[in-house]
């Protein structure tokens, strides 16, 4: 009598190791939140002593930097609003544009920053002309007009006529008038007196406007429904965020009143901007919200706005003015600065749209 054994044959499924939607969600905060804040503290480290050695080195970063925030304005941020206003994209990027310049007119006359805050021109301690006032020591200024470069001469011609000089020291000053006459066909179309760089203003709007970006760009990661779009997204924010950061970085170093602590904590608010977006993008995942629709791009736009005029009203008119008497060539080399910036993070824009 045959016996006939059963065997079960029990098919064990392999263990899936693909990460779940919510485990890669936080893996995003810790990747943007810690790897942006890591960078945007890299230029803390450079001592205040490093960038009296090296001033043009630490201007042509602020007009990389200036250049990447323009190409975030312009290339990466007005395009997005474009998609969901399309009618008032422009107009939303100009109220935000507006909004930041009447308070930061506001905070000079309400706070009389517009008189505390030094220039690098004040009172000719800066200058090499110093007409209008002649004190003891004009013939050592009268000295300086014949050794000084033909540029500091050029700024006379922006200047009321001064008065009489008193006969010892009218020869210097005939002399930089007459080679005034020679330097016209090239006279330079702006001042050189350097606009406020120590304003507060400029700095807390840079601040606010990346960490509303920021938390924006979060907020978009969070409300992915699949673990795969979450990584293609992480990639593309980090590509731009970690180079915004280093620059955010930059520029306020580059201030003299900023210390290590308000350093760390305005970095920390940058990155925890996508921290708390990726957090509240998890928790309104499975809402329908029609408030977003709206409400997002217009935030977009105001932050657009913002960097707008953080970037042509307040970083690169103060980088060019402060140069732009001490060596003809520091003007070409912010000029490239700018644009390398410009075209990296446009390339990266275009990259990540691919």
């Amino acid at each position: 009598k045959k016996k006939t054994f059963t065997m079960d044959i029990v098919i064990v499924k392999p263990t899936n190791l693909t990460m779940s939607q919510d485990h890669t969600k936080i893996l995003a905060m810790f990747v943007l939140g810690a790897g942006s804040f890591f960078i945007g503290m890299l230029p803390a480290w450079l001592s205040r002593r490093q960038q009296r050695n090296h001033p043009l080195l630490i201007s042509v970063l602020l007009c990389f930097g200036a250049g990447v925030l323009l190409a975030t304005s312009l290339i990466h941020m007005l395009p997005e609003v474009r998609e969901k206003l399309p009618q008032y994209s422009e107009i939303v990027l100009c109220l935000g544009f507006f909004i930041v310049y009447a308070v930061d007119e506001l905070v000079h006359f309400f706070c009389g920053e517009a008189i505390q805050h030094t220039h690098h021109q004040d009172n000719g301690a800066h200058t090499r002309i110093s007409i209008p006032n002649y004190q003891a020591t004009a013939p050592t200024e009268s000295s300086a007009f014949a050794s000084a470069p033909s540029t500091s001469c050029e700024t006379q011609s922006l200047l009321p006529r001064p008065s009489p000089a008193p006969p010892g020291q009218a020869g210097g000053v005939q002399e930089c008038l007459q080679r005034d006459e020679v330097a016209n066909s090239r006279i330079c179309h702006v001042s050189h007196a350097e606009p406020c760089e120590e304003t507060l203003t400029g700095h807390l709007g840079l601040l606010c406007a990346l960490s509303l970006h920021s938390l924006l760009e979060g907020l978009a990661i969070g409300i992915q429904d699949s673990a795969s779009k979450v990584i293609l997204l992480v990639g593309a924010v980090a590509a731009h965020k970690y180079v915004v950061g280093f620059c955010l970085g930059v520029e306020l170093n580059a201030n003299s009143r900023s210390t290590v602590r308000s350093h760390f904590f305005a970095i920390l608010i940058f990155a925890f901007g996508s921290v708390a977006g990726i957090g509240i993008g998890m928790g309104l995942a499975d809402l329908q919200s029609s408030w977003s629709v709206i409400s997002i791009p217009i935030l977009q736009g105001l932050a657009a706005g913002t960097l707008l005029y953080v970037t042509v009203c307040e970083v690169m008119p103060r980088e060019k003015a402060r140069w732009h008497q001490r060596r003809r060539s520091a003007g070409i080399a912010q000029f490239l600065a700018v644009i390398i910036g410009f075209i990296i993070l446009t390339a990266i824009n275009m990259f990540i749209n691919e």
